[in-house]
């Protein structure tokens, strides 16, 4: 009988332990995803990317599918920029039109911004971008 009440308590504490996989020291902080949670607001919230939240968070799927209710999550240091210029991604962005709005080229965007694709097709509405002028690059 004590084996059998041993045994439930530690798998009680394996069970519960599953979702804290966010206790490193690369975390400059940690949060308890909550009802309705998904990566692109919770990326947003914190200034980060949603590559960084799923680079820190490798049980995260590609999708962001898999979040559940309770679950702790490393939330990673938000990127220094060097202009200290940020866009947030609207609907409808690509990256031509970013750097054409801020005055830059999409080159000088994509080294401030190395999450990018070549094609530019992984842009997160209310993601936060860092963004460069080609001035403020150092060649």
């Amino acid at each position: 009988m004590f084996a059998h009440i041993q045994l439930v308590a530690w798998a009680t504490a394996l069970g519960s332990m599953t979702h804290v996989f966010a206790q490193s020291s690369s975390c400059a902080t940690n949060y308890t995803v909550q009802e309705g949670d998904i990566c692109s607001t919770i990326a947003s919230q914190f200034n980060v990317t949603i590559v960084a939240l799923e680079t820190a968070n490798p049980q995260i799927n590609s999708d962001c599918t898999n979040l559940d209710i309770g679950e702790v999550l490393c939330i990673p240091a938000a990127p220094t920029c060097p202009s200290g210029v940020t866009y947030v991604v609207q609907s409808g962005d690509v990256c031509i039109n970013i750097a054409n709005m801020f005055n830059t080229t999409v080159e000088a965007l994509d080294l401030s911004n190395p999450q990018i694709d070549a094609n530019c097709d992984n842009l997160f509405v209310g993601e936060v971008e860092p963004l460069v002028s080609e001035q403020s690059l150092v060649y």
